[in-house]
């Protein structure tokens, strides 16, 4: 008889011991970058998107699935000024009652509204979640309609730092859940849509004013910081004779890029971009257009925005110089482009050490002599940082 409280405390101790279960999020593909959120993707009511905004996988690490038991929750927060918003709000807050898994699952944002009643587990098997996930909180209503009149103006998320952040809890049991892992990821919204050509050229009737010296130019142009944004470039000819506007040029056959199945010549996320010595000779005295094209990934696809279109000329730099223009030698309006002018100055404007100085047409790189070509092709190389320049002696 008393034994018996001895193999019960045995028992309960034994109980208390279970190990627990430790769940993880893998990534699958963990987040996903857009520039642009539509609204449209959303909707906030039932937590539903058509849009993959994040995916993983529910993992348990020793793949013991004989008593696991998981919740999950989704947060997403906002912080925008531009709303009145201030401190970090919650937009949308989702969670789930515990269920119990029997192999990994994948899951991902859509899967968490509440119009999910089941999903699969890689093994097939049916998770049901009929009446298991719940919207706990939402925008506070005078917010929302703030924010739903910037939406209606716009169909995009405001501008403002968004925070997604998923909670994954597990156990042995369905009661006693703990955290086991949980993600979270800021995405600053903006709208990068700005796109200005800075140089070379300018307006097609100013081509008198807008002359390129050098064979191979640097296109520079401005716009909004945008990491996971693409650009793109093209040059073409502008012939008065069968072009109305530097839009039909540009439309036309370009020269940057050649094949003209490409398009656009793509630069990523470069804001200058050298023209290429392997690229078509731009020839002395014909006039060029040239444009900017940036790709935006957004929630319903890629969007893309053009810049306006550049004209210039290309010098002839052996035919004699007109009255007022001052005519700068091909290499020195290379090494311009690549200093920056400011620089360029120090040693070549008044009082450098440099003023005045003009290629004679005799180089030597590494020792030997070379062509002229040859020094523009180095300039390009050292312009897309793919040659360095250890020493350089102008006598």
């Amino acid at each position: 008889m008393k034994k018996t409280p001895t193999i019960c405390i045995a028992i309960l101790f034994f109980s208390l011991q279970l190990p627990a279960q430790s769940v993880k999020l893998v990534p699958d593909p963990g987040f996903v970058p857009y520039e642009m959120y539509y609204i449209s993707s959303i909707d906030l009511t039932t937590g539903s998107s058509d849009v993959l905004f994040f995916g993983y996988r529910l993992s348990e690490e020793s793949n013991d699935y004989s008593n696991v038991w998981v919740s999950l929750a989704f947060e997403m927060t906002l912080r925008s000024p531009s709303l009145g918003i201030d401190q970090p709000t919650t937009v949308l807050s989702i969670e789930t009652d515990p269920f119990r898994i029997l192999a990994d699952i994948r899951f991902d944002n859509r899967d968490l509204t509440i119009e999910t009643s089941v999903i699969y587990d890689m093994a097939s098997n049916a998770v049901n979640l009929d009446g298991k996930i719940h919207v706990i909180e939402q925008l506070d209503m005078a917010e929302f309609e703030s924010m739903k009149s910037a939406i209606l103006s716009t169909g995009k998320l405001p501008n403002g730092t968004y925070t997604f952040n998923v909670v994954l809890k597990s156990g042995s049991s369905e009661t006693g859940l703990e955290v086991s892992d949980q993600v979270s990821e800021s995405i600053v919204i903006t709208t990068p849509t700005s796109l200005a050509l800075i140089a070379p050229g300018g307006a097609l009737e100013d081509t008198s004013m807008n002359l390129v010296y050098s064979p191979y130019p640097v296109f520079q142009w401005d716009t909004d910081p945008c990491p996971n944004c693409d650009s793109y470039l093209r040059v073409a000819e502008y012939d008065p004779t069968t072009h109305s506007s530097p839009q039909e040029a540009i439309e036309d056959v370009t020269i940057l890029p050649l094949d003209q199945t490409q398009g656009w010549e793509s630069v990523g996320i470069a804001t200058m971009f050298q023209y290429p010595v392997m690229a078509p000779e731009l020839q002395p005295g014909f006039i060029y257009v040239w444009q900017v094209k940036k790709d935006l990934p957004t929630t319903i696809g890629t969007e893309s925005y053009m810049s306006p279109i550049l004209a210039f000329v290309m010098v002839d730099a052996t035919s004699p110089r007109q009255p007022g223009e001052d005519m700068m030698h091909p290499v020195l309006q290379h090494l311009k482009d690549i200093l920056g002018e400011q620089q360029f100055n120090v040693y070549f404007e008044d009082d450098g050490s440099l003023e005045g100085y003009s290629p004679n047409g005799t180089y030597s790189l590494n020792g030997s002599g070379v062509g002229e070509d040859q020094v523009h092709s180095v300039f390009s190389e050292i312009a897309d940082e793919s040659a360095t320049i250890v020493n350089i002696t102008i006598e």
